[in-house]
């Protein structure tokens, strides 16, 4: 029997009345008392691991509902394309360009977090570019949206793209002058080449190696506070890879899959039609939801534009619509499967509104938990219907602190009537809202996105985006553990500290509650417990 004591800090419960305790006890991985210390004390025995906080906050260890864990596992053997911390084009191709260097004949390059978006004015990587820094190996960097890929002849090549190649529904293979791809690939366009290069890494580091990996992603996001997990897009190699970790021991975290197609942003019949009933593979993996994408990032979120004369114009193009998305959703809602549908614009929200009123309607369940991944250009009457319906938004506030201006400048210029990333106005309207990262596409760290719901301020100049819309540090909390739980029917497990559910924790190095707004982005996860067990500890 193991048993855990923890005893003179602050315990934010987030239980139902945000009860504040001074001390836990735990037992073979379970909470069986919380209270003042002196009092839980006596619900372990002599031998008991004691954990002084010493004035320390524990909280529930933070659930992120939405993250693309599969995608980052092969982060540690690919190339940072970040910009920042990379200066622009020219140090992403000389990186690339040492990769290669290094790298056999034939083997895949893989480049992560490239964004054209702060790298200035032609900062597309080209193929004639990426050819010239790496001729003897197939390159694919993905852009830091995940909604594009950059890629140079030899990935074209196995990928099959070629001048003769059409279009993608949903998609752009963007070309030179002559007519001949340009490596640039918008989309579902990308979906072939981000396929055949996931394989590449699979194939050529072998199933004990990918296992490694995952356990070292895992470990990274234990770090910072993070237990469970909800990857929001897997495909067939996701699936492979967790099998893979799974059946090594190695996911030390709740990874929960949402189901997509056989492409990154592919029609996910399969998904919906119940074809991965087996995705409940362990207690560590787990799977019952579909997951959609609504509408694109390039070239633009499918948005209703509200001039100021009064007139509307439609931009953006949905991948579904009206009648595809409600089979979809009716599919998966006739198999008892949770959905999570990715909307970026006002059209497409009212898309996803559409579908899930319909299903709501005609496939009656107790408890769906329906949910919208983003709800990013969300109008105000569609938080008001979103609430009618008992939607879950699933948000990701590190975007408000990396690129909230965008966000400000975007609002203004579409007309919509409320503001951006509206915490405030959500849990007011009664939503339920679950917080996540987004990761890569945007800072996994928690307590980053802690700081942008109160401070509300911008990373490029510090300005406070939309004041009037932030919320507490305890309601913050409570949308990055309680809530984002139940966004994955985790809520009667984790996510709050209370008799009975799994010692999910963290410890960290001041209550985010009791510090200046503008500190919270100092705070430390200085320990993580899964189950009891201390897994993380600085």
């Amino acid at each position: 029997m193991m048993e855990l004591l923890f005893q003179g800090g602050r315990v934010l419960t987030i239980d139902a009345l945000d009860h504040i305790a001074s001390g836990v006890a735990v037992r073979d991985g379970r909470i069986v008392a919380v209270g003042d210390s002196a009092e839980v004390a006596q619900a372990v025995g002599p031998d008991a691991t004691v954990v002084p906080l010493q004035g320390r906050a524990l909280i529930p260890g933070f659930c992120d509902p939405h993250n693309h864990f599969s995608m980052t596992t092969f982060e540690a053997r690919s190339v940072d394309c970040s910009t920042p911390p990379m200066s622009g084009k020219p140090a992403v191709l000389d990186a690339i360009a040492a990769a290669a260097q290094g790298a056999p004949a034939g083997q895949w390059i893989w480049g992560l977090g490239y964004s054209t978006r702060l790298s200035g004015e032609n900062a597309e990587l080209l193929r004639g570019e990426l050819d010239e820094a790496a001729p003897n190996n197939p390159v694919c960097i993905m852009d830091s949206s995940y909604h594009s890929c950059y890629a140079n002849s030899a990935a074209l090549a196995v990928a099959g793209i070629d001048r003769n190649t059409p279009d993608p529904a949903g998609g752009e293979i963007l070309r030179d002058a002559s007519g001949e791809p340009n490596g640039v690939l918008w989309e579902r366009a990308m979906d072939s080449v981000h396929h055949a290069s996931m394989r590449g890494y699979m194939d050529a580091f072998g199933p004990d190696a990918v296992a490694g990996l995952v356990e070292q992603n895992a470990l990274r996001h234990l770090s910072h506070g993070i237990t469970s997990v909800g990857d929001a897009l897997v495909m067939p190699e996701s699936a492979e890879i967790y099998r893979l970790a799974d059946q090594r021991g190695k996911i030390p975290i709740a990874i929960h899959q949402m189901r997509g197609g056989p492409g990154f942003f592919e029609i996910p019949e399969e998904a919906a039609a119940g074809a991965f009933d087996q995705d409940d593979v362990s207690d560590r993996l787990r799977g019952g939801i579909v997951k959609i994408f609504m509408d694109p990032v390039w070239p633009s979120a499918a948005i209703t534009v509200c001039h100021a004369d009064g007139t509307e114009e439609n931009v953006g193009t949905p991948y579904y619509n009206q009648e595809d998305v409600d089979h979809l959703v009716l599919a998966a809602a006739s198999n008892g499967l949770q959905v999570a549908i990715h909307c970026l614009g006002n059209r497409a929200i009212e898309q996803a509104l559409n579908a899930f009123e319909r299903a709501l309607r005609e496939v009656p369940r107790e408890d769906a938990r329906y949910r919208i991944e983003h709800f990013t250009y969300g109008t105000t009457a569609q938080i008001e219907r979103a609430a009618s319906l008992g939607i879950f938004v699933s948000h990701q506030p590190p975007f408000l602190y990396s690129f909230g201006e965008n966000f400000e400048e975007r609002f203004a210029e579409a007309g919509i009537d409320a503001p951006p990333v509206p915490y405030r106005s959500l849990l007011d309207a009664g939503i339920t809202v679950a917080s996540g990262s987004d990761y890569p596409c945007a800072p996994v760290e928690p307590l980053l996105g802690l700081y942008a719901l109160v401070a509300r301020r911008a990373r490029s100049d510090g300005h406070r985006i939309a004041p009037e819309q932030a919320i507490t540090p305890l309601e913050a909390l409570r949308t990055y553990t309680l809530n984002s739980a139940a966004a994955m029917f985790r809520d009667q497990e984790v996510g709050s500290i209370e008799v009975g559910k799994r010692a999910d924790l963290a410890v960290l190095s001041h209550d985010p509650t009791l510090v200046d707004p503008d500190f919270i982005r100092e705070i430390q996860v200085q320990q993580t417990y899964v189950d009891g067990d201390l897994v993380y500890s600085v």
